[in-house]
This record gives C-alpha cells, sequence and structure tokens, in this order.
C-alpha cells in the first residue's frame, strides 16, 4: 500500500515538474545584453533592473565590469524598462522580443521592432536637423512621420514606444489623432494613459 503511495506521489511530481518545464520553454526567447557606456547609464551600477508587463516577476540583472546580459522568454513582444537601481528618473525603454536586443547610444537595437523604433528616432533627429532655419514646418513633418509609423504598428509594442516619443513634438489635438489609430490594447498600456491623462487636463480629450 505504501508502495502505491509512493509511486503515485512520485508520478505527481514527476508531471508537475514536466508541466513546469514545458511552460519555461515556451514563448519568444530574447536576450538583452550590453554595457552601461552603450545603454547610456551615468552611473557606475552594478546591476539593472527590467521590468515588464510581459513578464511574470521584476528581474535584477547583474552588471560585471560594466557589462550586463540576461536571457529570458515573452509570449509576445512586450515593452519594458531597464533602470539603475536608485534612478528615478533615467530609464531606458526595450521591446522584448525574439533575438539577441543591443543598445546603441541609449536606445535598444538588434530584432525587428527595436529596430523600427530605432529608425523613428533617427528620422525624428533628421527632421529637426534639416528644418533648423524653419522650425515652423517641423510639427507638420513629425506628425505625418508619426501617423505613417501608426498605420503601419497599430498593435504592437513599438506603438507605444512611439507614441512617447511624438508626445514632445506634437501639440494636444494631434496627439489625440495619433493615439486614435492604435488599437484597443495599446491606448489602454499604463505609459498611453498618462499621456491621455495629460490631454484631458489641456482639455484635447
Amino acid at each position: 500500500m505504501k508502495d502505491k503511495t509512493n509511486m503515485k506521489r512520485i508520478a505527481m511530481i514527476m508531471a508537475a515538474l514536466a508541466i513546469l518545464v514545458t511552460g519555461c520553454s515556451k514563448g519568444q526567447k530574447f536576450t538583452l545584453k550590453g554595457d552601461l557606456e552603450s545603454a547610456n547609464f551615468k552611473v557606475a551600477a552594478d546591476s539593472l533592473i527590467l521590468q515588464s508587463d510581459g513578464m511574470p516577476t521584476i528581474h535584477v540583472i547583474p552588471v560585471r565590469n560594466g557589462a550586463f546580459s540576461f536571457s529570458g522568454r515573452v509570449k509576445q513582444p512586450a515593452l519594458a524598462t531597464l533602470k539603475a537601481p536608485g534612478e528615478k528618473i533615467v530609464s531606458k525603454q526595450v521591446i522584448l522580443e525574439k533575438g539577441t536586443i543591443t543598445f546603441d547610444h541609449g536606445l535598444a537595437r538588434g530584432t525587428p521592432l527595436n529596430e523600427a523604433v530605432f529608425e523613428l528616432n533617427q528620422q525624428t533627429r533628421e527632421i529637426m536637423q534639416a528644418n533648423r532655419d524653419n522650425r515652423n514646418a517641423i510639427p507638420e513633418k513629425m506628425f505625418n512621420l508619426f501617423h505613417d509609423y501608426l498605420t503601419k504598428h497599430p498593435d504592437d509594442p513599438s506603438a507605444i514606444s512611439a507614441l512617447m516619443i511624438a508626445r514632445h513634438f506634437m501639440k494636444p489635438n494631434k496627439m489625440a489623432e495619433l493615439i486614435a489609430l492604435t488599437s484597443k490594447s495599446v491606448q489602454g498600456n499604463s505609459h498611453i494613459d498618462k499621456i491621455k491623462m495629460e490631454l484631458r487636463l489641456r482639455g484635447s480629450m
């Protein structure tokens, strides 16, 4: 009788371990790597904090000789925040998705969505530089740039990043138009909720 009971317990434990291992192997595997300089952190941190709605826990990533590396899985691409402990303002936005994610002057690169946001950042800089002598032309050009991007990316995490960039260039009514281009899931994101609250306070939503 005891042998049968023990066998049942062993079988249950093995089944639980099988479920755990299977669960851990599901999803998109990503590797986040870089150094404090390329990620543009100004502090000599010995660890970084990675937080995302797409991951069940907040991860502390060790920094050794200024470099860091972390691998994990997400069910689908998810926007995350990477920051140094104690840093209240300076944080880096990164989209966790399949592949190896690196940093270039504080911007995430190396995977499709991160590259798309990197290119969007580059285009905003180009618009600013090309119109230094005609700053009145900047708002319309910026609106067209972000309108085109969000039309192509209405429902992925890069839309959230794009809107967070756009808020620095858009008047409230134009910002509201850009938000309306995105899906309900993007509009319901906590970062976008903050932007919408600002627009309400300014009477634009």
